[in-house]
């Protein structure tokens, strides 16, 4: 295992890394693309006639990139002694003969250097594997809520890559995970990069903090969907998608009020059961908020196929494997797989829960999108009715673009379509009518959204006052559920 260096020690090497140009943008630049080493890419090749060049990072590179032992004399040449003496002295390298081999990965990850388990680890079946920052991490630390956080808790630390950036906005952050070599290396994470307040504690689910509760918990628990226990990081004991109901059933004892819990998580869907159903039993007296945001779905078939390619590399093992993987599933009753991110909020009173299918590729400000979604039903809560609504001052998102697209008729252009569009968080688009865009023109949050009606309803050609005020008050509530209206708290009138 990897020993904690002294802070100095740990500043020296982080500099060192860093000018010698081992960052996450230099590195995509330098190899061409960041890939990991992998069997199955066969990019192992690449890899090496890419570092082939003796420098400073083409050493660190083969070392903790593509995870190659080298020959003591020839790194000499180009590491400087004090760093090698550190690298020893951490265990991020060790001696074997005239040989100094990698013992972990290293990535540079949001300004931290991450150490983990090597990519390789997995075609050995590693049970302990420790993974490295990974397209599932990555996504949840996107979608993190980032407001001051008195505490934080990261459930299922792995490497520690959540930790690390949750403790830039919180003022302690407990990170757990039932596998001690994940806590070994979160630990050394933090003190590598000079991160002092993070606790790490070794436990299963919620027991290491059991009386404790958090402004914010973030999760990318083992929730693979399958019949085998091979991988601390991804399988889990429990049936089907049994982990993450649980996580989502304790979640509330564990927040503070006005607390988010966010989570990565696989659910199935089984016979005559829509997934709506059983993500509605999960959420069902939790005492919280929740906003269901469903990203891909794929069959048994597919899926069983997908991790057996992720987590096997013995292609003689295929078909055992698969049977395997496609008996569990009809027993169950699975017809679907999905995937997603579950996000809740401890809050007393009546509890809203939202379920959507979302695209997969959202951009800009994730926190503030999950922060202004909630904020929005908070709104529309309170104006639950017509008169309620009538007093807010309606106000169109930043990121609300109005398209018009047109086409040449008889030597002119004749508008075909208008589309509202959100160009941050998920796009999302709506056509609307020209009436319609007339009257959101209105929507500045200089005005209630009495007076804006009014003034709209006062135009040649309007309908009745009521007929516009409903069909408006209706267009105002779908745009501020949708996020693409918010509502000042107040301002003056003009």
């Amino acid at each position: 295992m990897l020993k904690l260096l002294d802070a100095d020690s740990s500043r020296r090497l982080r500099k060192f890394f860093e000018e010698t140009g081992y960052t996450e943008g230099n590195l995509r630049k330098h190899l061409g693309a960041a890939e990991l080493p992998s069997r199955q890419l066969r990019n192992e090749a690449r890899l090496l006639d890419r570092t082939s060049e003796h420098t400073p990072l083409n050493a660190l590179l083969r070392w903790f990139w593509v995870g190659i032992a080298q020959q003591r004399g020839r790194a000499a040449t180009v590491i400087p002694s004090k760093i090698l003496a550190l690298l020893l002295e951490s265990g991020l390298v060790k001696a074997e003969g005239n040989s100094l081999l990698p013992a972990a990965m290293l990535l540079h990850f949001n300004g931290f250097f991450v150490a983990s388990d090597h990519a390789s680890a997995i075609e050995r079946k590693h049970a302990e594997l420790v993974l490295w920052p990974n397209p599932t991490s990555r996504s949840l630390h996107r979608f993190a809520v980032r407001r001051h956080s008195r505490a934080t808790l990261d459930l299922g630390t792995g490497s520690g890559i959540l930790s690390l950036a949750a403790a830039q906005f919180s003022d302690s952050v407990v990170a757990t995970d039932l596998n001690p070599r994940a806590t070994a290396f979160a630990r050394f994470n933090a003190h590598l990069n000079g991160v002092e307040n993070i606790e790490i504690v070794e436990g299963d689910c919620f027991a290491p903090v059991a009386g404790r509760r958090f402004d914010l918990i973030l999760s990318n628990p083992p929730f693979f969907i399958t019949p085998q226990t091979d991988h601390l990081f991804c399988d889990n004991s429990m049936e089907l998608d049994g982990l993450c109901r649980r996580l989502v059933k304790e979640a509330r004892e564990y927040l503070n009020e006005d607390g988010y819990m966010e989570m990565l998580c696989e659910w199935v869907q089984v016979k005559g059961e829509p997934w709506e159903e059983r993500l509605g039993e999960w959420l069902e007296g939790t005492g919280c908020d929740a906003w269901v945001m469903k990203n891909f779905t794929q069959d048994p078939e597919e899926y069983a196929q997908r991790r057996i390619r992720e987590t096997s590399h013995d292609a003689s093992q295929d078909a055992a494997s698969y049977a395997n993987y496609m008996h569990y599933y009809r027993h169950q009753g699975v017809q679907a797989i999905h995937d997603g991110l579950v996000v809740l909020r401890r809050r007393e009173g009546k509890n809203f829960v939202r379920m959507e299918e979302v695209p997969s590729n959202p951009t800009g400000d994730l926190s503030e999108m999950i922060l202004s979604t909630f904020a929005a039903h908070d709104l529309l809560g309170k104006c639950d009715t017509a008169e309620k609504l009538l007093t807010i001052h309606p106000r169109l998102a930043q990121d609300v673009r109005l398209e018009q697209i047109c086409t040449i008729s008889e030597g002119n252009w004749k508008a075909e379509t208008l589309t509202l569009r959100l160009t941050s968080g998920f796009p999302r688009h709506l056509e609307v009518q020209p009436q319609v865009a007339e009257f959101l023109s209105l929507c500045d949050g200089s005005r209630t959204a009495v007076s804006a009606i009014l003034e709209f309803a006062s135009k040649p050609n309007s309908s009745s006052p009521d007929k516009v005020a409903t069909e408006c008050l209706g267009i105002i509530r779908k745009l501020i559920e949708r996020g693409f209206m918010t509502a000042a708290e107040s301002s003056p009138e003009r």
